[in-house]
């Protein structure tokens, strides 16, 4: 069951579908045992619908289990994508754009990574950042490196032929299992992340916390597989408010916007 905030945050912009749901309450008490699964199935569709059937950003405000704020930004139909070029903010078809893979010293991108099959880096893989995430036509996955074992010459083939982008982040959930991790600094954490019910989006804290914290509640929320993206200072990201187009702003540092190096976008087909 969605948290109460979730469903209040839902319901708000859609009374007609909460007029329906007491309408179908109302008439479960009239019919017959058999026909309680049908009109169950209704109400779970209506209210609840699947990342697939959902159009554009959702952004939608829970308390983790810790108790923690978050917000969620749900991809929905949109596409993911990776950039090494600042995203415009004028451009009509982003709707969402966060700092992604760390960046060097000197202006580069941390570890082994893919731009649309150009596999840069190649000898900088980094052995720490324990995961990568594969951007592939608008989809992506997450998975472990096993310390940089994955990047055979027959992977970076693979990245090459598919025109996939890649880049390595700390995974932060694999298989719906927190990793642990020894860093006990606390920021304000982001994650990109896929839910066990096939949803998809990024994660966001409200405060800073450390990652015991975060990577506990991810799991607790139902995320199957979560990538960490770039904060602290470099955290600055946004989104395009999906009832007024409005651009808002996100990250609470902000210090080293003009250091990014690389981003990570949401888009529309």
């Amino acid at each position: 069951m969605p948290p109460a905030t979730s469903i209040c945050n839902f319901c708000k912009h859609r009374p007609a579908t909460l007029y329906l749901v007491f309408v179908v309450a109302d008439i479960m008490f009239t019919m017959k045992p058999p026909v309680l699964p049908v009109l169950l199935m209704l109400i779970g569709t209506t209210l609840f619908p699947t990342s697939a059937s959902a159009k554009g950003l959702s952004v939608v405000s829970m308390k983790g289990a810790s108790g923690t704020p978050y917000h969620i930004y749900e991809k929905n139909d949109l596409r993911i994508g990776w950039e090494l070029k600042r995203p415009d903010k004028q451009n009509t078809k982003i709707k969402l754009c966060i700092p992604a893979a760390f960046t060097t010293t000197t202006g580069t991108v941390v570890g082994i990574y893919a731009y649309k099959g150009k596999v840069n880096n190649e000898s900088r893989v980094s052995k720490p950042i324990g995961g990568a995430i594969q951007i592939t036509r608008g989809n992506f996955k997450i998975f472990p490196s096993s310390s940089g074992a994955i990047f055979t010459k027959d992977f970076i083939a693979s990245l090459e032929k598919s025109g996939s982008s890649l880049f390595q982040q700390f995974q932060l959930v694999s298989n719906g299992q927190p990793a642990k991790f020894k860093d006990k600094k606390i920021f304000q954490m982001r994650a990109i992340a896929k839910f066990k019910d096939n949803r998809e989006g990024v994660v966001e804290s409200v405060d800073a916390i450390d990652f015991k914290q975060f990577n506990s509640d991810l799991a607790a929320m139902g995320v199957a597989d979560a990538i960490y993206t770039d904060m602290g200072g470099w955290d600055e990201g946004w989104y395009k408010d999906p009832a007024t187009s409005a651009l808002v702003p996100i990250g609470n540092d902000r210090s080293k916007t003009n250091k990014q190096t690389n981003w990570v976008v949401f888009t529309t087909k």
